[in-house]
């Protein structure tokens, strides 16, 4: 990678975890379409599973007190299993459609997300019983592993049930454990990213600035502009799988 590359892909991670500071999600969202461009995308997704899973370790530092531990390992088991059985369906399922049905689905519920955040905050369609937990989470490990898209659906359940605190921090802990657990596939089959240390160095301390910024910036926005801002970066994924191949 360049000169020219690696002040784009600056750029890329301080906008990806700016998002991730404020919001406990996005930077995969962001990052891996975008990087994609200049990398391969192989090495795109174990960069940002890397810069994931420090970014998750130093945020969950910060907030592990307030986190819903029991809520985070009822999430877990299921969303792993689903991963599993994602994985083995590649060369059953047609992808293409997945992909498209989700995104549809991720549609509806912006629009869910954004009505619901005028109103008294409540959990909707049942999503709080154990057996709408458990159905979410398989659905969303199945999706990661068969088509690597997991955050969204995730991020529609906490949302719709919790408040801006405690839906970031949710999701800053299952998103930690997730990129972990994906990072020791990853490197299991030998998929590994290689930079100059100058690069490492550069990427890394951009990536703690901007974490930084974006946690102090969701400290000072209201529930309201919160949300809207949730149903934005959820667009992202709906844009790419609807358009792109």
């Amino acid at each position: 990678m360049d000169v020219w590359h690696t002040g784009i892909t600056i750029i890329l991670i301080f906008t990806a975890y700016f998002v991730k500071g404020f919001s406990g999600f996005g930077p995969a969202l962001i990052l891996i379409p975008l990087l994609s461009l200049i990398i391969p995308p192989v090495e795109a997704i174990v960069l940002t599973t890397v810069f994931d899973l420090i970014a998750g370790i130093l945020l969950l530092l910060s907030i592990r007190k307030t986190v819903l531990w029991k809520q985070v390992a009822m999430i877990l088991p299921a969303f792993f299993f689903g991963a599993f059985l994602g994985a083995r369906s590649i060369p059953i399922l047609p992808v293409t459609m997945l992909k498209k049905t989700v995104a549809l689905l991720v549609l509806f519920f912006i629009v869910l997300i954004l009505w619901q955040s005028t109103r008294p905050l409540k959990p909707s369609l049942k999503l709080g019983h154990w057996y709408g937990r458990t159905i979410v989470s398989f659905l969303a490990g199945f999706g990661g592993g068969l088509a690597g898209i997991s955050g969204p659906l995730l991020v529609i359940y906490f949302k719709l049930q919790y408040a801006k605190s405690i839906f970031r921090n949710l999701l800053i802990a299952v998103f930690v454990f997730g990129a972990a657990w994906r990072l020791f596939l990853y490197r299991s089959v030998g998929l590994t990213v290689r930079f100059a240390p100058w690069q490492w160095m550069l990427f890394i301390a951009t990536l703690l600035v901007a974490i930084a910024f974006g946690s102090l910036v969701q400290i000072r926005i209201d529930e309201q502009k919160f949300d809207r801002f949730v149903a934005l970066i959820l667009l992202i994924p709906c844009v790419t799988l609807l358009f792109l191949k």
